[in-house]
């Protein structure tokens, strides 16, 4: 073999190392929960579009699920992580289950507007009228309509009538709003949109109440984090690298959020621009998020009212990314 064949293969191994991924080791399974569907979840389906995933060394399967029918499935084994607000993940902590941590968390704001049908104009004229939580009771737009609807002055528990769903279906919504089976509702962007141009009237907006809520990020069992941190490791850097995509590249971004939301170019690039000015570039848990989180459910949950809002944190996977150079936007 001549010298310059020599130097050729060298260069070639040499790019093979640099280009692939670092895996550190065989391929991890994983069965994630995706609770919701909006721009705020919309990471996941980034990194499949991506093949993100596979780039860090995982084989992913993603179940569209509730926070409270991820916990369940966490506590059976037969999920691994889940993304999601923290209140079902909390209460079951506070409730006696293995605990849960949130270790990222992207969007720390409840991200929805309280909408009602037209002849509705102000938040006191839902006193007597039935709303739609979104989910099921105790998910986080559930929690997020009540903790709003206290914040404006009305008891969620006595001043209106509350109905739930199996999952989070805002097509459904909109149109159980339509037809008048409810009068009100949480709805997200771009779904709040969609419901203007019905004839809906937005009441308030829940993010400019200014109320800091952890809301879409990783949450997992501490048992789990300790026995298999590398896994996790793997799947925040997935995020991270989704996180990269959707603040660097709008435009394929936006075709993403069209097909994983349903919605047009207008309405998808509407939700866009709210969720990329809520989120977090640096997706590190805080006390504060989760202490809202905590004063939501202490009226339902009352050893929350005592509890360490820092005890349902794990800052060290987003510590050790920013180190490698992640989350760099």
């Amino acid at each position: 073999m001549s010298t310059r064949s020599i130097f050729s293969l060298c260069i070639g191994a040499a790019l093979l190392v640099i280009l692939a991924p670092d895996v550190g080791g065989q391929t991890i399974k994983m069965t994630v929960g995706q609770a919701g569907v909006n721009p705020g979840t919309s990471l996941y389906f980034i990194a499949q579009k991506e093949n993100l995933f596979a780039k860090h060394g995982l084989d992913v399967k993603i179940i569209e699920t509730t926070t409270t029918s991820a916990v369940q499935a966490m506590v059976g084994g037969s999920m691994q992580v889940s993304l999601g607000a923290g209140p079902a993940f909390v209460t079951a902590t506070l409730e006696g289950s293995a605990p849960f941590v949130v270790v990222s968390s992207w969007i720390n704001v409840f991200p929805y507007a309280v909408v009602a049908r037209k002849e509705i104009a102000k938040v006191q004229d839902l006193k007597g009228k039935t709303g739609q939580v979104g989910a099921t009771f105790g998910s986080a737009p559930d929690v997020a309509l009540r903790f709003g609807l206290s914040k404006m002055g009305l008891d969620p528990e006595k001043d209106v009538k509350l109905t739930q769903m199996a999952r989070p279906d805002w097509a459904n919504v909109i149109a159980q709003i339509e037809r008048g089976d409810v009068q009100f509702s949480v709805l997200p962007p771009p779904y709040d949109r969609m419901g203007q141009k019905r004839g809906f009237h937005t009441l308030f907006s829940l993010p400019e109440l200014g109320i800091p809520w952890q809301q879409n990020g990783e949450w997992v069992q501490k048992s789990y984090l300790t026995g298999n941190r590398e896994a996790v490791v793997r799947f925040v850097r997935v995020v991270a690298d989704a996180m990269k995509v959707y603040f660097n590249q709008k435009e394929k971004t936006l075709t993403y959020l069209s097909e994983f939301l349903g919605s047009d170019r207008a309405d998808t690039e509407y939700a866009y621009q709210l969720f990329a000015k809520w989120a977090e570039r640096n997706p590190r848990p805080t006390a504060e998020s989760i202490k809202n989180n905590l004063a939501a459910i202490k009226s339902t949950t009352p050893k929350a009212a005592a509890a360490d809002p820092a005890s349902f944190i794990d800052t060290s996977i987003v510590d050790q990314l920013i180190k490698e150079g992640y989350f760099k936007f």
